[in-house]
């Protein structure tokens, strides 16, 4: 098991909370109208500067304890999200059906593991050679859903959390933290159910 440099973890929580909390803030303020490039910019920074600030008065701190750290996954969605709605659009703030459907299956499986209504050691698998297996098996998936030109965006996000955890085992040297977190799973099971109300 190959785990994280412990002040690696700690800079990438600062980090990764800081971009949840500024995709949090464009999101809501650019729900009625566009959001000018220059408010995107100077909240971002502002919401960075704010998760950077050590102790109680930043919010990664309160964050942290009560979830640890962010995916890259959910990083790179966030991420996506910001840059998409300061051009005026209002992309990725409902995910991809198949996306969705995905992360909260496997959710599910993991959360209904953990707490001991299955038990099939799915998070421990996480950290060993059944990591490297899936790893690539999802990361072939997002190359074929790049070459076959469906959700670009979102095989880029998976790429960047894979060849995040691959390099620096980010952020626990789990893959399933790499890839998926209660904030993700939330986000994708609202995705659906909008998706669901849309149709009808």
């Amino acid at each position: 098991m190959s785990l994280p440099w412990l002040g690696l973890q700690v800079m990438w929580a600062h980090f990764a909370w800081g971009m949840v909390v500024a995709a949090c803030g464009v999101g809501l303020l650019s729900r009625r109208r566009p959001f000018p490039v220059a408010l995107a910019v100077g909240w971002l920074v502002l919401a960075f500067v704010w998760c950077a600030v050590p102790g109680p008065v930043s919010p990664a701190y309160w964050l942290g304890l009560s979830f640890q750290a962010p995916s890259g996954l959910l990083v790179a969605c966030c991420a996506m999200t910001i840059w998409v709605n300061a051009q005026g659009a209002t992309g990725y703030r409902v995910l991809p059906t198949g996306l969705s459907s995905a992360l909260v299956l496997v959710g599910a499986v993991l959360y209904a593991d953990s707490v001991g209504w299955l038990h099939l050691g799915l998070y421990a698998q996480g950290f060993g050679r059944g990591a490297a297996i899936t790893g690539l098996l999802l990361g072939a998936l997002a190359v074929l859903a790049m070459a076959l030109g469906r959700h670009r965006g979102m095989a880029v996000a998976v790429l960047f959390s894979l060849m995040l955890f691959a390099v620096f085992r980010l952020p626990s040297g789990n893959l399933w933290d790499a890839l998926l977190d209660p904030w993700l799973c939330l986000w994708a099971l609202c995705s659906l159910v909008a998706r669901w109300r849309g149709s009808r």
